[in-house]
């Protein structure tokens, strides 16, 4: 372990248990747009935003995602404000990787689908099957492997890490189960053969204390530390890939979220919809290796008879986004709500040039289905490149 490692996590554990004062108020930071990008795609291009990933290469900086319509990846440079590469992707025969769940690009010639039934298969750029590696949950949570925005694979050193956080029925699930579930496993590839280990991490033992939650998440990498933000806790773990353990945990709290959804019950019409807008919840975690900080998105709750929305439609497309930003030291630098359905939720990346969000919510009058629309935005107080 680097020594910057080790000193950030000593900092980390001696400050994760003071709690933030409730009388606390993030402060609000500003931000201004350096540039908007209008990026056209063709009619038979359907892009599935719940994976958007940022590549950088010799050849500039590309925005990849995964093509609904035909089934393929597209590859949009951000310079050229074009679609300039496709990779085919197959269901069936000898490259088929059957109902797919996300991606991950790792390097300029491969790439991980997520596949369910789980798999991970390895991809070339010409979509040739390298590899299929089938992950069995020992315990049978469910069946369930993703790659999406919220928890992307991640591949370090010859070591696929994954998330499996899910129960097959969640309200029969207890709270002792929850405590000895595993989460996270990892796939050691070799030359020869492949290795997949469930990690011996558990969740927070006083996850469920106040009543039973969604087990959704988001995570994001940075150096050995993988830290991990659940949708309904203020909480987020710091997580150890070499000793494999919880550093600690810290709450990174948004100030117009106080309480959560509790589920005591199947959802019955509308109202378990309108339950998770009133109180909000959290959302994608993005680490951005350029500046060195989180961002951690959540809808704020709102009050639904303020749009002239459904609960469905607003649930799909939330009409307020708001982002907190905080440092690796876990010092919140500021928070920001996006109103008025001024982004798209779920379609953000980072790249060199700051924070992308896309700008085409449904919701809006100007949404328009034959572009990719981002504006890039810059926060006060963080370096960027010119």
């Amino acid at each position: 372990m680097r020594i910057s490692n080790l000193i950030l996590f000593i900092g980390i554990i001696f400050f994760g248990c003071s709690p933030t004062p409730t009388s606390r108020k993030n402060p609000e930071i500003g931000f201004t747009i350096e540039r908007g990008l209008r990026i056209p795609i063709e009619d038979d291009f359907n892009p599935d935003i719940s994976r958007v990933q940022y590549f950088e290469s010799d050849s500039g900086e590309f925005l990849v995602i995964q093509n609904k319509t035909n089934f393929e990846l597209g590859f949009f440079s951000l310079d050229e404000e074009k679609l300039k590469k496709t990779i085919p992707l197959s269901k069936e025969g000898p490259n088929g990787i059957g109902i797919t769940n996300g991606f991950q690009v790792i390097n300029k010639d491969s790439i991980l689908i997520a596949s369910i039934p789980p798999r991970i298969h390895i991809l070339n750029f010409l979509g040739e099957k390298i590899n299929s590696i089938k992950i069995t949950d020992p315990d049978n949570k469910a069946n369930y492997l993703s790659s999406n925005n919220e928890t992307p694979l991640i591949f370090s050193e010859k070591i696929i890490y994954g998330a499996q956080p899910f129960f097959q029925d969640i309200y029969t699930a207890k709270i002792s189960e929850l405590a000895n579930s595993k989460p996270f496993f990892k796939t050691i590839l070799n030359k020869d053969s492949t290795r997949t280990d469930w990690i011996n991490i558990h969740r927070p033992e006083d996850e469920w204390v106040f009543g039973k939650k969604s087990l959704d998440i988001s995570w994001a990498e940075f150096g050995d530390t993988i830290l991990v933000s659940p949708q309904l806790d203020h909480q987020v773990w710091a997580i150890s890939k070499s000793s494999e353990k919880i550093l600690a945990t810290k709450k990174i709290k948004a100030n117009n979220i106080n309480g959560f959804r509790i589920i005591d019950s199947s959802p019955v019409g509308d109202s378990e919809l309108i339950k998770d807008l009133e109180n909000g919840r959290y959302e994608i975690l993005l680490y951005d290796t350029y500046r060195n900080v989180f961002y951690r998105f959540f809808y704020p709750g709102i009050n639904i008879d303020s749009f002239n929305l459904t609960p469905r439609q607003l649930l799909a497309n939330h009409a307020k986004v708001g982002i907190i930003i905080f440092n690796k030291e876990f010092d919140i630098i500021g928070e920001h709500i996006f109103e008025n359905n001024f982004v798209q939720p779920w379609n953000y990346f980072v790249g060199k040039k700051g924070l992308y969000v896309s700008t085409n919510n449904p919701n809006r009058d100007d949404f328009d289905e034959s572009i990719l629309r981002y504006d890039i935005v810059r926060f006060e107080g963080l370096n960027y490149e010119n």
